[in-house]
């Protein structure tokens, strides 16, 4: 198997560590070379000839998943993403991973669905029967407890706790260490404990 990443930086040199040697990671596409990688730039996002890809843009310029989202759309036709799911990493059955995903060092996930593309980042716990839509961020450290529902598109700040049962809709951002207590119908940026919309923070994007 021949993989391309795409999309360069910190997130790309995680992934880096935790590629088994079995995948030929062909190189990287980005808008340039960046600093400090191993691995041949390939040019940009157009340079694309292997078959199987996998999108290495954690969060965009405004810490938010819109850039990812647009790869996503755009490379769907014609491509295969592939799952990476770290050494020490622990996805106990009846876990489901979609296409796409990364799974990093130290996660804990006790049988959840997790949609595609979705990042879990270093440390982050995932209990039993949660469910996580397309193209979601989990950050280092943060605890889903059981039955939580999480739409598509939403980021989940490190060290932030989300109570069992609760539900997230698409578009939300929680703030690294806020604990949501309550469900959060609305897109927005939520902090704090108890987590509370920010004020002026928008309604959709």
């Amino acid at each position: 198997m021949e993989l391309t990443l795409i999309g360069g930086g910190g997130h790309c040199r995680s992934l880096l560590q935790m590629i088994p040697s079995v995948i030929n990671v062909k190189g990287y596409t980005d808008v340039k070379p960046v600093k400090g990688m191993t691995i041949e730039y390939l040019g940009t996002d157009e340079a694309v000839d292997s078959e199987w890809v996998h999108i290495a843009v954690a969060l965009g310029a405004n810490d938010s998943l819109s850039s990812r989202r647009k790869l996503i759309d755009r490379l769907t036709p014609g491509h295969k993403f592939l799952t990476l799911i770290a050494s020490t990493a622990n996805c106990v059955n009846p876990t489901e991973l979609g296409a796409g995903s990364a799974v990093m060092h130290g996660v804990i996930i006790n049988g959840a669905k997790i949609g595609k593309h979705c990042i879990i980042n270093s440390g982050a716990i995932i209990e039993h029967s949660v469910t996580l839509g397309e193209n979601c961020f989990v950050g280092p450290g943060a605890t889903i407890c059981g039955g939580v529902e999480v739409g598509s598109d939403v980021i989940i700040g490190a060290n932030a706790t989300i109570r069992n049962g609760v539900k997230i809709c698409s578009g939300a951002i929680i703030g690294m260490a806020a604990a949501v207590v309550s469900d959060i119908l609305n897109p927005g940026t939520y902090t704090g404990n108890p987590a509370r919309i920010m004020k002026n923070s928008p309604s959709k994007h």
